[in-house]
C-alpha cells in the first residue's frame, strides 16, 4: 500500500486509469497534457503550509501515458489543463469524502483550460475522478482525512 503523494502511489493511479476498460473506451484519442497542483493549506499534515507539490499527466490515445512529479510549476507551454487546489481537498477526494467534480464547480478546485474540452468528454472525466477518489491502495502514515 504506497503512501499518498509517493511515487508508488502515482505509478499505481496510472495502473488504475489505464486498466478501467470503461476509460479507455471514453477517454479522448487526443492528447490532454495537464498539471495537478497540490497547495500546502496548513491543515494538511503532508504538504506543509507555504509548499506546493506539481504534478504532470499526461493523457494520450485512450489512457495515461505519463503521471509523475514535477519539481517545479510548470511553465504552461503545451499544457492543456491546470487543476490547483489546496492538498486538504485533494486528499479529501482521494479519501474518498469529496467528490471532485463538485469540488470544481465550487471553486475549491480552480481549472484553467478548455472548459469545452471537459465538458465534451465529462463522461471519461467522471470515471477518471472517481477512479482517483475510489483509489483504495492508500497509505496514510500521518493520519487519514477528514483532519482534526
Amino acid at each position: 500500500m504506497p503512501a499518498i503523494y509517493s511515487d508508488a502511489w502515482y505509478d499505481d493511479m496510472k495502473t488504475l486509469i489505464n486498466g478501467s476498460a470503461d476509460f479507455k473506451k471514453l477517454a479522448p484519442k487526443q492528447r490532454a497534457v495537464m498539471t495537478l497542483e497540490v497547495v500546502g493549506d496548513g491543515k494538511s499534515p503532508y504538504v506543509p503550509s507555504g509548499k506546493e507539490l506539481y504534478y504532470l499527466v499526461v493523457l494520450d490515445g485512450g489512457q495515461v501515458t505519463d503521471y509523475r512529479p514535477l519539481p517545479e510549476r510548470h511553465d504552461g507551454k503545451g499544457l492543456g489543463f491546470r487543476f490547483t487546489a489546496p492538498a486538504t481537498v485533494w486528499e479529501n477526494i482521494a479519501a474518498g469524502l469529496l467528490d471532485p467534480i463538485t469540488c470544481g464547480l465550487r471553486g475549491q478546485i480552480k481549472i484553467r483550460g478548455d472548459m469545452r474540452f471537459l465538458m465534451q468528454n465529462a463522461d471519461a472525466v467522471k470515471i477518471l475522478v472517481d477512479l482517483y477518489g475510489q483509489q483504495g491502495q492508500t497509505d496514510w502514515p500521518q493520519g487519514k482525512p477528514p483532519y482534526p
